[in-house]
């Protein structure tokens, strides 16, 4: 499965709790319904842990996660009436939309669950190797709270919202999701993984996230 994520900035003359209930009650009623979509999520900025405007890149205030089972899947939802209507709304309210399109990673449990938890959602810049080393050792760091993960490896550079819309550089290669129990905090676990990001990779980005489904995953169904 692959996710289409849009790193999303809001209109700097928009109050962001505005930003935020359009975003949900509007942006997602028009989104929920794009053609062969499986899944959609929105990740509403709680905290900015790392800002990427060192690196050139926009503010984050929000990351959709839209789910397809292809790129194929995806580029016919994105040329759909449905997505139109999303670009007219996304036009009207937004300032800079970024799209990363990734594979689905695997998700890694370690000790108990923590889905009910804090969210945090890291944007990486750094070469298959360095990714490689960040896998092997986020079980270490998760070792005494417990959480889970799951690295997204950019797969695609070539798709952007509309040519009307304003994007950043394509500079990120993974987005990393790491899910913790409620009394850990996302500075400690950022302070703890920071030494881990040294080695070979950049973080334009990293945020404490409030998340909504606005579609569950719609399994396939059989006659």
């Amino acid at each position: 499965m692959i996710i289409r994520s849009g790193l999303i900035k809001n209109r700097d003359t928009v109050d962001f709790g505005e930003f935020s209930k359009h975003w949900k009650d509007v942006h997602g009623p028009l989104a929920r319904i794009v053609p062969r979509m499986k899944a959609y999520s929105q990740n509403h900025i709680k905290k900015t842990l790392a800002s990427g405007e060192q690196f050139g890149f926009h503010r984050v205030d929000g990351i959709s996660q839209l789910r397809f089972d292809t790129v194929a899947d995806m580029a016919a939802g994105m040329d759909s009436p449905e997505q139109h209507a999303c670009i007219v709304d996304i036009q009207g309210f937004l300032s800079d939309v970024t799209i990363l399109i990734q594979e689905e990673g695997k998700l890694n449990q370690i000790g108990h669950s923590a889905f009910s938890g804090i969210k945090l959602m890291y944007l990486l810049r750094g070469d298959d190797g360095s990714l490689a080393q960040l896998l092997d050792a986020l079980p270490r760091v998760l070792s005494a709270t417990g959480g889970s993960f799951r690295l997204n490896r950019i797969i695609n550079r070539d798709f952007r919202v509309d040519s009307a819309v304003p994007a950043g550089n394509q500079m990120v290669d993974g987005v990393l999701e790491v899910f913790l129990a409620d009394d850990v905090t996302g500075e400690n676990f950022n302070e703890a993984v920071a030494t881990e990001f040294s080695a070979g990779i950049d973080v334009i980005g990293a945020y404490e996230v409030s998340e909504y489904v606005i579609l569950p995953l719609q399994e396939e169904t059989r006659a």
